[in-house]
């Protein structure tokens, strides 16, 4: 059955390690020349008593930044051509036919397929993980920003549950359809609707957010690293407020805009600011891990007890 197994995937585990290798050299050679310049440029701060390093500190390095954000769609790619064809192929074309004729039982056909895969699909995730990570310390540390945007879903442990349930879907959904397009229109369809509902609908939810207010003409000042979900200008009843505000007539005139804010803040009006705080990032991380792991146990679950009925 191992045999069997690698003479089937030789070619996606060869296409696998060959486009990580070269990820791999594209992320260490300039991952370790934008650390030299982030410390050089720290350096030189520290010598002339003034550093601004946001702007052109990575000038030229926009393509290397894309790709590396573009792992995004690794678990959404392994679902498709790894996940969505382990099952669909070969009921495709009855080619397991043929296997289940021999000595291998369709239970242990079917659980060394789903093994083999989730364990190609654990390492090459985990090296893509561990190395845009390791690349991202840098800008992280430029900007202070794990929460949002491709960082949180490219970095840690989050990209090795998001595969392993991309894979997951895929399976089922080969499992259940058992054509080839159909289980990879699927897969893309439900994983990028799921990723959706839950980094829209769920993420900020997982942990109880802080609220904190600032004076209208002062400075909104949150701890770096943080997650900021809600903005707003508040009036002194504590009502949201939304557009235009007619500055009162007991204000007199009004030179510029900070005049107006002082002459506001005086009423009563404030901004109010809702965030995660940074130290919710590594809850943040196991708890949507736990997630879609789970996810992926129930798809698997579904994908096998499916097979097996029908088949029976």
């Amino acid at each position: 059955m191992n045999w069997l197994l690698w003479r089937q995937h030789r070619s996606q585990v060869f296409v696998t390690v060959v486009a990580t290798v070269l990820f791999a050299v594209a992320v260490l050679l300039t991952g370790v020349h934008m650390a030299h310049i982030y410390k050089s440029s720290l350096a030189a701060c520290t010598a002339n008593g003034t550093c601004n390093l946001v702007g052109n500190l990575f000038s030229g390095y926009g393509a290397i930044i894309d790709l590396v954000h573009l792992s995004i769609a690794l678990p959404v790619v392994l679902g498709t051509f790894v996940g969505a064809t382990l099952v669909a192929r070969e009921r495709e074309h009855a080619t397991n036919v043929l296997v289940w004729t021999q000595t291998v039982t369709r239970r242990r056909w079917l659980y060394s397929k789903i093994a083999a895969v989730l364990a190609g699909t654990v390492i090459a995730s985990a090296v893509v993980s561990a190395l845009v990570t390791w690349w991202s310390n840098t800008p992280n540390a430029l900007d202070g920003n794990r929460f949002e945007g491709a960082q949180f879903d490219t970095q840690n442990v989050l990209p090795i549950a998001l595969a392993i349930f991309a894979v997951a879907l895929g399976i089922a959904a080969g499992c259940i359809l058992r054509r080839t397009l159909p289980a990879l229109a699927t897969t893309v369809g439900a994983y990028v609707g799921v990723r959706l509902l839950v980094s829209v609908y769920l993420r900020p939810h997982y942990l109880k957010p802080i609220t904190r207010s600032f004076p209208l003409n002062g400075d909104v000042s949150v701890p770096s690293g943080s997650w900021t979900l809600k903005e707003r200008l508040v009036d002194a009843a504590g009502k949201a407020t939304n557009g235009r505000i007619p500055i009162p007539a007991s204000c007199g005139p009004i030179p510029d805009k900070g005049g107006a804010e002082k002459c506001l803040g005086r009423l009563g009006f404030h901004q109010v600011v809702t965030y995660q705080p940074p130290s919710h990032y590594w809850p943040f991380q196991w708890i949507e891990s736990g997630l879609f792991v789970g996810l992926a146990a129930v798809l698997i679950t579904v994908a096998v007890v499916y097979t097996l009925r029908r088949d029976a």
